[in-house]
């Protein structure tokens, strides 16, 4: 049996197969998809111990496939695992390959070693094909230091763009920055500038272009992330000063009024 299609006979027999073909290749796109999964959240504390659990369909023979588990913190990638054997004092590996367990706990946790993402990899050995794969961001909580704002002199003059900077040193996850006007508890747009580092700071800028009448505005700025409890919120509130411009120029007025008498009171020279 033949099907004419644009003028070239096509055998049924090889739709057939070009059917079973493509199915092939969606189920095994479809695979790939289904193993990269996205990156679970795990927080921790220093000197605490955390397991990540890496589980997949139970294999056979462990010498068909690979196992490793890597870290990757800052610009670094290390391998922490290989197998059953831990790549460092502080790692445990639970393998059981037969049973679908490849699990790494972490003990003694520390910022420096172990703030990263974390990946557990099952590879077919021979091809290196992904059988399975596990990623978890792992985050050592650290809380953030008190906030400041800068400039420390808060001058601001009328109709004129005026920048309030909070910032924070250090905190892991970066702390969120959120500024406010006092009297309100609706958040003021500002711009972040993210630390990335226990060690390095923080900030959030508030632009705002003031008038006669903020002259005594009070702005509340607060400092949070999840090494806190709610309650434990860092916060500091500064005054803002607005120089008005027609005041300026009623005192420069005054000023020039109070040099010409001076000066037409002052005694004449011959």
């Amino acid at each position: 049996m033949f099907i004419e299609r644009d003028c070239n006979p096509i055998n049924a027999v090889q739709l057939s197969q070009a059917a079973v073909a493509f199915s092939v290749t969606l189920s095994a796109l479809l695979t790939l998809v289904t193993v990269v999964a996205a990156d679970e959240i795990r927080d921790t504390r220093e000197g605490e111990t955390v397991t990540l659990k890496c589980r997949f369909s139970e294999q056979s023979a462990a010498s068909d496939f690979s196992y490793y588990w890597a870290r990757s913190t800052g610009n670094k990638f290390d391998n922490v695992a290989i197998k059953g054997v831990q790549l460092n004092t502080n790692y445990r590996i639970d393998f059981r390959p037969e049973q679908g367990i490849y699990d790494l706990t972490i003990m003694n946790t520390s910022y420096s070693r172990d703030n990263g993402r974390f990946e557990c990899r099952v590879k077919a050995s021979g091809t290196g094909a992904d059988v399975h794969q596990e990623y978890y961001n792992l985050t050592v909580l650290t809380p953030p230091q008190p906030p400041f704002v800068e400039p420390v002199e808060l001058r601001a003059t009328e109709d004129e763009k005026f920048d309030l900077t909070c910032s924070s040193i250090g905190g892991s996850p970066d702390p969120t920055i959120t500024w406010y006007r006092v009297g309100s508890e609706k958040p003021l747009k500002s711009t972040i500038t993210k630390g990335g580092s226990k060690d390095l700071r923080t900030s959030s800028t508030l632009s705002i272009v003031p008038r006669r009448e903020d002259d005594g505005a009070k702005f509340r700025c607060v400092v949070w992330n999840r090494a806190m409890s709610e309650k434990d919120k860092l916060e500091t509130t500064v005054t803002l000063s607005v120089n008005s411009f027609c005041h300026s120029i009623r005192i420069l007025n005054i000023n020039i009024i109070i040099i010409i008498i001076i000066i037409t009171l002052l005694p004449q020279t011959a």
